[in-house]
């Protein structure tokens, strides 16, 4: 990012004053957008931290647009007085309305903030590493206290760039808005929490310049999803829109395929059929879906279930879910491995990942398309079963990829989505909302249906994880509050918003 924001300047003939401008405008986009969560009486200031450098200037340009889109007070705390910034930042600092307040502060106190403040971080760039100045462990200490929405910009202050690296003092935020690229820093599973939700700034760096420098992860944000989506022909029938089969269920779990069915649905797929353990069924009030009863043995699937199974799946399903509510038990296994030979795109989820590791020829002797899903847990567990040496969340899943010519979908902040020839990609959007029961099925159902839909098994998992991860963004019942059957019901008013083609 440093050589691109200095061929930028210097071969692009673009002034670091209109880059400065560009990031200050599009992150007080995002942060007017952030703040929407927030009830009245949760933000009355902004406290703007500004440093002297970039970083700074960028701030300045953030405390213009909300003065200007706002009637909220804007106080700025500055490590600097206006002479003393760095040109592009004084440029800046001198266009600042009448009525902001800035004060040049060696050190800050607890009765700075008070309820109703929104603390915006620019203090530190991306270019800090090493130790903290003493001044600024007290502006942290004091920052951290007062538990009030934190908002960072191009990088929480105190944290390394390159690596996430950071001491005991760094910001915690609550969104990081990156200016140009995404950092490398950000992705480091051990630290990603202190991010928060990101967000990237287009500051216009010519596509050339990009194009020209090697990386080795595709962050995913709005923009690319954009791009993915298809328009659907006004020729659609139900069929063509796709048939999802969704196979799961026990005496145990009788909830989990449901979640996963309706998510199906309401994520675009023209038919939903449930396969369930015949014991376990009584009624659905979900009339859109069509139930089929197979066979079980004490109320999970087993040998017995595929005599029922067979005539089923040679109708014209285009891909299948298997797994959630199902259960881990031995007799289970015959009947997985009979569901994975068949030529259709299967995602593997929940137990059909457990009982996986108790047979792993399930998924390395498969010819079709295989996405699979886990949680943390869950992938400790494949790696044990695929002997695979634990080398951080990224290589895991790239090698477990590999081994079983999958897609992995390893799920958690920052859900990572590898392919058979392992394509890296990270997720973006998110929110601890989605820590709740009946997530994952939710996501499956999503997965499939864009599989369905004609999606390759990376886009499929690329719409499904950020459409997934901004429902729990955009949550209107806030963090605590969302449940799985929430998430299900806001599929088509996130999609919405993302593309013209929902």
């Amino acid at each position: 990012m440093r050589d691109l924001d200095k061929r930028t300047i210097e071969k692009g003939n673009i002034p670091g004053k209109d880059l400065m401008y560009r990031a200050g405008i599009g992150a007080g986009e995002y942060i007017l957008d952030f703040i929407k969560q927030y009830s009245s009486q949760h933000k009355k200031r902004f406290i703007i931290l500004a440093g002297k450098g970039n970083n700074g200037g960028d701030a300045f340009v953030i405390a213009k647009y909300l003065a200007e889109k706002t009637d909220m007070q804007i106080i700025i705390f500055a490590t600097s007085a206006i002479e003393e910034l760095s040109l592009d930042a004084k440029f800046y600092a001198e266009q600042l309305p009448t009525t902001t307040t800035y004060e040049v502060r060696e050190k800050l106190k607890y009765e700075d903030f008070q309820t109703g403040d929104i603390i915006i971080d620019g203090i530190l760039g991306s270019g800090f590493k090493g130790k903290l100045r003493e001044y600024l462990n007290n502006w942290f200490t004091i920052i951290k206290s007062s538990h009030l929405p934190i908002i960072s910009l191009d990088i929480p202050s105190g944290l390394n760039a390159d690596d996430g690296s950071h001491g005991a003092n760094a910001i915690f935020a609550d969104l990081t808005i990156s200016m140009g690229m995404p950092k490398f820093g950000y992705f480091n599973s051990k630290n990603s929490k202190l991010f928060g939700r990101l967000k990237n700034v287009d500051i216009g760096i010519p596509k050339k310049f990009i194009n020209e420098i090697d990386s080795e992860i595709n962050a995913i944000f709005e923009c690319d999803v954009r791009k993915i989506f298809k328009k659907i022909s006004n020729n659609s029938e139900k069929y063509s829109r796709g048939y999802v089969s969704i196979i799961g269920g026990s005496s145990l779990y009788r909830g989990a395929p449901f979640l996963s069915a309706k998510a199906a649905l309401r994520s675009g797929a023209g038919i939903v059929t449930l396969m369930l353990p015949k014991s376990i069924v009584n009624s659905s009030d979900y009339k859109a879906l069509i139930m089929h009863k197979l066979t079980d043995k004490n109320g999970f699937f087993s040998k017995e279930s595929i005599k029922d199974l067979k005539p089923l799946i040679k109708t014209r399903i285009s891909s299948i879910v298997i797994g959630p509510g199902m259960g881990n038990k031995e007799q289970t296994i015959p009947f997985l491995a009979e569901v994975a030979k068949q030529d259709i795109p299967i995602v593997f989820d929940a137990d059909a990942l457990n009982l996986i590791c108790k047979k792993t020829e399930i998924i390395t002797e498969r010819k079709g398309i295989s996405i699979l899903t886990p949680h943390g847990s869950e992938m400790r567990r494949l790696c044990e079963a695929f002997e695979i040496e634990s080398n951080g969340r990224i290589n895991n899943a790239k090698k477990l990829a590999k081994l079983t010519n999958s897609t992995v979908v390893l799920k958690g902040n920052r859900t990572i989505i590898v392919s058979p020839n392992c394509e890296l990609r990270i997720n973006t959007s998110g929110s601890p909302a989605l820590a709740t029961a009946g997530s994952g099925d939710v996501l499956a159902g999503m997965i499939a249906s864009y599989l369905a839909q004609g999606y390759s098994s990376e886009d499929a998992s690329t719409i499904s994880v950020f459409i997934h991860g901004l429902i729990g963004e955009k949550s209107p019942y806030g963090i605590r509050g969302l449940i799985a059957d929430d998430i299900i019901d806001l599929i088509p008013e996130v999609t919405k918003q993302i593309t013209p083609f929902a």
